[in-house]
Formats: C-alpha cells, sequence, structure tokens
C-alpha cells in the first residue's frame, strides 16, 4: 500500500492516494496526515482480509443477481412453451 497526501486538485482540500485510487478528501493537512497514519497503522492482513470479504460479498450479490435473472428466464420459457402447445392443438 502506497499511500501519499495531496492536493485535491486545485482546491484547499487535501486527499489520500492509494497508488492511483483516491481514498479519502479532508478539509484540513493535520486530518490528511492523522487518516494517513491510522490507514498505515492498520496490519495488512487484515486490510487483506477486509477486501477479501468484500469480494466474497459481491460475488453473492452477483450470483443472487443471475438465480433471479435466471428464475425470470424459466418462468418466460414455460410461458413460451405453454403457448406454443396451446397454438399446436386443434381447435374444436
Amino acid at each position: 500500500m502506497t499511500l501519499r497526501i495531496e492536493r485535491y486538485g486545485q482546491s484547499r482540500y487535501w486527499a489520500i492516494y492509494d497508488g492511483p485510487e483516491l481514498v479519502v478528501v479532508t478539509l484540513y493537512k493535520r486530518g490528511a496526515q492523522e487518516v494517513l497514519r491510522r490507514l498505515a497503522a492498520q496490519p495488512p492482513a487484515a486490510t487483506d482480509a477486509a477486501a477479501q470479504a468484500a469480494a466474497v460479498e459481491a460475488a453473492v450479490r452477483q450470483v443472487q443477481a443471475l438465480a433471479a435473472q435466471a428464475r425470470a428466464l424459466a418462468r418466460q420459457a414455460r410461458a413460451l412453451a405453454q403457448a406454443a402447445r396451446a397454438r399446436a392443438q386443434p381447435s374444436g
């Protein structure tokens, strides 16, 4: 984790970046320094575990969304099959 403090654009705010990724914007440089100190004090295993947990949670949400889409497609396929059977039966 390569954290750095820089001015946020041409504003009076201060930003903390982790590589190219913006982490936080603060009003005061001392606030940015405190956030940087706290982030740097976190053990890497904890941040890796948190990132892994977030990835697993995102994967679960994606699987749930895909399952809902599959259920909707299955309902649509059943309705189309029923309509095709109704059209195939001789009337009368």
